[in-house]
């Protein structure tokens, strides 16, 4: 079979790193295709070392919300959105595309391209449609999912949390998390002379609320916990020098360490005690179910598709402020052996069976678009 991915970014966040498994699942069952990417950047060059089967290809496609979509500003990105189309559609009339993956709802073109060259499409919906404030639009989000709902031939929801904001028929398919996260992870004692870690990974955005595990790290050190915080991941320059400036004034710069980015993440779950999730948000959370793969408990705020991963065990969440947080933290350290009791509900967590095969899930559902 011959499948078109759409992907609404070149990056390396979590969409696209699910989008690697799926494209590496479909090389694997011996598919074909094209991914399209809307303009160069690093999820490029991941694609064409991951596998032979599948090209890239550039095809701009603008997105219709957005985090700084004000009215006016979103207007200009849909009719910016409507002069991609035609290229779009063009591409896929011409390569014999069986079935199109749009990888978010975040950009129409895909969708609508597929639509007008009558490709079955598959639209996977990552994003809380409703309460996320980061996706503004011109556009009422009624008729964003409505519209999202009648153009696609099939809708996967990332979550629970994700499907009860589409609101029309889908099915729930959790994204597949690495397969080195799979691995049985081993008890670690950590000697009582070293001051217990936390690990935070994620993209650096009001967003994902690292100024609010900062904060909670000092209300837990302000309460006797002696314990330290690594943040790792990326963000907008203003983003991280507002982190840094934080840091600076609680004057906690020999405490937290914003450490970017890493390809040795593995490692860093491996050295932390804790994991740290203050996403509002989050459609699924990839970095907390990364975390209870390793074993490591996580203290999360308790909202969005967090608190759904967490429903499975490993895990303490709290009310979304870090004075909450950080007294969650202190708790964890402090209340006998709560550390090993989550540990050890993490390291048996019900979502690893959930998570091991999501791709091939998703194939499966992509595989039987062409057979009807």
């Amino acid at each position: 079979m011959k499948i078109l991915f759409a992907s609404h970014s070149s990056a390396l966040a979590g969409a696209e790193q699910s989008l690697l498994h799926l494209v590496g699942a479909a090389a694997e069952r011996g598919h074909t295709g094209t991914v399209a990417l809307p303009e160069p950047g690093p999820l490029a060059a991941r694609l064409e070392a991951l596998s032979g089967s599948f090209e890239t290809v550039i095809m701009p496609s603008r997105l219709w919300m957005g985090r700084r979509y004000s009215f006016l500003v979103g207007l200009v990105r849909l009719v910016q959105a409507v002069s991609d189309l035609p290229r779009y559609a063009s591409h896929i009339r011409s390569s014999g595309y069986d079935v199109v993956v749009v990888n978010s709802s975040v950009s129409p073109v895909p969708l609508v391209a597929a639509k007008l060259a009558g490709v079955p499409v598959l639209q996977v919906v990552r994003e809380s449609l409703i309460s996320n404030p980061m996706l503004r639009s011109a556009l009422p989000k009624s008729i964003i999912r409505r519209s999202l709902s009648r153009w696609s031939t099939s809708v996967i929801c990332i979550s629970q949390y994700v499907a009860a904001q589409f609101s029309y028929p889908n099915r729930i398919i959790y994204p597949q998390v690495g397969r080195e996260f799979f691995a049985t992870p081993a008890l670690q004692e950590r000697p009582a002379q070293v001051q217990p870690r936390a690990i935070m990974c994620g993209t650096i955005s009001p967003e994902k609320g690292q100024i609010d595990a900062v904060r909670a790290i000092h209300v837990a050190r302000s309460l006797g916990t002696e314990l330290r915080l690594d943040i790792y991941g990326h963000g907008k320059p203003g983003d991280v020098e507002e982190l840094k400036r934080l840091v600076d004034d609680l004057d906690l710069n020999d405490i937290v360490a914003i450490k970017g980015t890493t390809s040795e993440i593995k490692g860093a779950y491996e050295s932390a005690d804790i994991a740290i999730v203050c996403s509002r948000n989050e459609g699924f959370g990839k970095v907390t179910a990364e975390a209870i793969l390793m074993g490591r408990p996580v203290v999360a705020y308790g909202l969005g598709g967090t608190a759904e991963i967490l429903a499975f065990g490993g895990g303490l969440t709290t009310a979304a402020s870090p004075h909450d947080l950080g007294a969650a933290l202190h708790r964890v350290f402090t209340e006998g052996s709560l550390l090993q009791k989550l540990g050890a509900e993490a390291r048996e967590s019900g979502i690893r069976n959930e998570l091991a095969e999501s791709a091939q899930r998703v194939l499966e559902c992509v595989e039987d678009l062409q057979a009807t």
